[in-house]
């Protein structure tokens, strides 16, 4: 099992899990500490404390090593160390060293004299605890292995996550909408002709044609549903903006069973899983069973194919449609990860940045009195078909 247990990312952590160990160790979780705080005098110890049974204090030096410093404890370094733990007050019954490194022979053998050394002058035993020793204390202090390896490293291992277009948290989308406005027109008073052969000039001309009955009528009634046909085939709503959802293993360890939600808390009109379901023709068998997304109401949820595991570094992703409100503003996304042996979460936001075409509406007026500002009469998605026409059946 020890083989398992990674070292702490860095020394901060190593010193804190040495505090957590030796506690345990000496039983004495409450009464162990650290000893002052960084950029203080600490006389060669780390942490202190007096284990039960005991009655003088036992210190820890905490040496990270290999991981942070790329470097090993060394002769000059153990020797200066036990200098300094001399003046620590009271003085240690034992001094320990904790290292991050990996067992060395040399070393070791080193402490050892250091060790005998020490007790021939009466002062502290000296001992040394390297990586693969500190593993096998974690291991049989069932506490410290709940706290360093079920729960903070098992939340290390684990990682995940979760990005918009080009590995994005925010991703804006321009939908096309028509912004309807009520332009006033001032009219100058028409100057009327006393010559009674001026032709009038009225606009409102009615032309009325005469259709014969038979073949044509029937040709045009067939074009012109026919041309309907077409027209509800090809229907574009140019405020359908895609985005992409790219989902990324950034762990050492294999996500499985797994599935997400994506929750879209700001408003929108309509979210779109399938393509088909744009103006873009009836879908194959094969392209229904490829999706792996479905909508309900205002939340996408996805499901890997036949349940397939996420391996380290590896990432899926896929393309979904949203119809937003034409106005500028943000939708925020919130997604959940549930696997077997992890969760997470976390957010994304749609930036909405309409692009607006103007169907300006004017409104005549014979007095400078009534001119008014432009106003804005409506405000709506483009799209190429009415609503009417959205609810015929063929």
């Amino acid at each position: 099992m020890k083989k398992t247990i990674s070292k702490p990312e860095n020394w901060q952590d190593f010193e804190t899990l040495c505090k957590k160990l030796w506690g345990e160790i000496w039983k004495i979780p409450t009464k162990i500490k650290k000893n002052g705080r960084s950029g203080q005098s600490q006389s060669g110890v780390d942490i202190y404390g007096i284990p039960e049974g005991k009655s003088g204090y036992w210190g820890i030096q905490c040496k990270g090593k290999d991981e942070y410093s790329n470097a090993k404890l060394t002769k000059s370094e153990i020797e200066k160390e036990i200098n300094k733990a001399n003046s620590f007050q009271p003085p240690l019954d034992v001094f320990i060293f904790a290292t991050t490194m990996n067992k060395d022979s040399e070393i070791e053998e080193y402490i050892r004299i250091k060790d005998l050394e020490n007790k021939e002058k009466g002062k502290f035993e000296v001992l040394i605890y390297c990586w693969e020793d500190i593993a096998d204390l974690i291991e049989d202090n069932q506490d410290t292995f709940n706290y360093y390896v079920r729960d903070k490293q098992h939340k290390n291992k684990y990682g995940f996550s979760v990005y918009l277009n080009d590995f994005q948290s925010e991703y804006i989308i321009h939908p096309k909408c028509i912004k309807k406005i009520r332009r006033y027109k001032l009219i100058e008073p028409k100057q009327h002709s006393i010559d009674s052969n001026e032709q009038s000039t009225d606009s409102n001309k009615y032309i009325t044609i005469n259709f014969p009955a038979g073949s044509l009528n029937e040709m045009i009634s067939g074009k012109k549903r026919l041309n309907a046909m077409n027209r509800m085939y090809n229907r574009i709503n140019y405020a359908i903006c895609p985005f992409e959802i790219i989902m990324e293993n950034t762990g050492s360890m294999v996500i499985e069973d797994w599935r997400l939600n994506f929750n879209f808390v700001g408003e929108h009109e309509e979210l779109i899983d399938y393509i088909y379901k744009c103006p873009s023709g009836i879908p194959s068998q094969a392209e229904i069973s490829s999706r792996r997304t479905y909508v309900e109401g205002d939340t996408i949820y996805y499901r890997p194919k036949d349940n397939a595991p996420l391996i380290q570094k590896d990432n899926r992703y896929f393309e979904s449609y949203i119809i937003p409100k034409c106005k500028e503003y943000t939708i925020p996304i919130e997604w959940e990860l549930l696997a077997r042996d992890f969760n997470t979460s976390g957010q994304l936001f749609i930036k909405v940045q309409p692009i607006y075409e103007y169907e300006i509406v004017f409104k005549e007026v014979h007095s400078e009195n009534d001119l008014k500002d432009d106003e804005i009469i409506s405000i709506k998605t483009k799209k190429n078909y009415t609503e009417e026409e959205g609810d015929y059946v063929y």
